[in-house]
């Protein structure tokens, strides 16, 4: 069996994981990035809004915060010097009754403890003259960092930065098992097609997303309490074709504690979709339940009166890797280091949903300091 040396092996070829091993390869580090999908990013990356958060929603001091509103600034910079398609469109996050106000207020005074600048909360009045007319609201939320980006032009944008950074890409390329060495370091066991092969590293960054915990079970030395339970959280998009009087903004409606809600976003290309809404679901499944259209209109009725059903469309579904149960408290990033579980080299990322995207240039940075410090 053959056995190749690389100084860091990282596993998942999703934007978090090109944007870890981008980091490593700039300051001079080998690396060997494996994903076992065809094609990098397939999964949670490119199966999402494609917005940029701005870092209203996240507990103060917590990594979702500091990581979005760094990641917002990062991501915009690097759309512009690599020419990816993107839209600094501005958010209202919209307060459909009056009982709603307080939560809208709370957001905001969040966002200022977070670092988001420009906030203004905006009357009824405001909304409807100067943003959407044809909409139910009170009050609102105006963040104007937020945005949207294609995701996919970020994905081959990062690959050709990996390519001519040195690094290899090994796609249709899963981990069998992975030896933790005495003497320090791992060797990570492969099969690409019909081959088996070896690569010895001594940094290995998890970055595998939904099967983050499933790679972390397979490290030979890491504890078993260490590794969380990987929740699913499937959620639907809708697209819509006609008249719509969105223009290129996101509509948000309050959040809940597991999910943002069923807001509009445009795609670079000015056509709107509506989602994702939340299903908490076993397995890995992205069919598409479209009896669950009765439940958008409803949705975005409240806060869009004038809509029509018939122009509603099955789009795409996209998966969240939460570490969190439907009946549980909302946590945090989980990025194990050495300090958590004792493996020197080893970083775990667990529970890297949204605002993923959004933080994966920050989260680059972050890891790659941890693993090479």
């Amino acid at each position: 069996m053959e056995t190749v040396f690389s100084e860091s092996v990282v596993i998942g070829g999703g934007v978090v994981g090109l944007s870890v091993a981008r980091e490593l390869a700039l300051k001079k580090s080998k690396v060997i990035i494996l994903e076992k999908e065809p094609c990098n990013g397939s999964e949670t990356s490119s199966r999402n809004s494609g917005v940029i958060h701005s870092g209203i929603y996240y507990p103060q001091n917590s990594l979702k915060s500091q990581f979005c509103v760094d990641g917002n600034r990062l991501l915009y910079q690097y759309a512009l010097d690599r020419k990816i398609a993107f839209q600094n469109t501005g958010k209202i996050v919209i307060a459909s009754s009056s009982d709603e106000v307080s939560n809208l207020e709370n957001l905001y005074k969040n966002g200022h403890i977070n670092g988001v600048s420009g906030l203004e909360l905006l009357t009824q009045a405001e909304i409807t003259k100067n943003y959407v007319e044809d909409l139910t609201v009170v009050a609102g939320l105006y963040c104007p960092s937020s945005g949207i980006i294609d995701a996919h032009d970020l994905i081959m944008a990062l690959e050709s930065d990996l390519q001519s950074l040195g690094v290899i890409m090994s796609n249709n390329t899963f981990v069998n098992n992975i030896h933790s060495n005495s003497s320090g370091g791992y060797e990570v066991e492969v099969k690409s097609k019909e081959s088996f092969f070896n690569i010895k590293c001594d940094v290995l960054i998890n970055c595998g997303g939904l099967h983050a915990t499933e790679v972390a079970k397979k490290i030979d030395k890491m504890q078993a309490d260490k590794i969380p339970t990987t929740h699913f959280a499937k959620g639907h998009y809708f697209s819509f074709t006609g008249d719509h009087p969105f223009k290129d903004l996101l509509i948000y409606p309050l959040p809940s504690k597991d999910s943002l809600g069923i807001h509009v976003s445009p795609d670079t290309s000015g056509k709107i979709r509506f989602g994702p809404d939340l299903n908490w679901i076993e397995n890995l499944d992205y069919s598409f339940q479209e009896n669950i259209k009765e439940k958008f209109y409803v949705s975005i009725k409240k806060y869009w009166p004038g809509i029509d059903r018939q122009k509603l469309h099955p789009d795409y579904t996209g998966i969240r890797p939460k570490i969190y149960g439907p009946s549980e408290k909302a946590v945090d990033f989980k990025i194990q280091t050495s300090d958590d579980h004792g493996l020197h080299g080893l970083i775990n990322l667990f529970g890297i949903e949204s605002p993923g995207l959004t933080s994966s240039l920050a989260i680059g940075k972050y890891v790659s300091e941890k693993a090479l410090k």
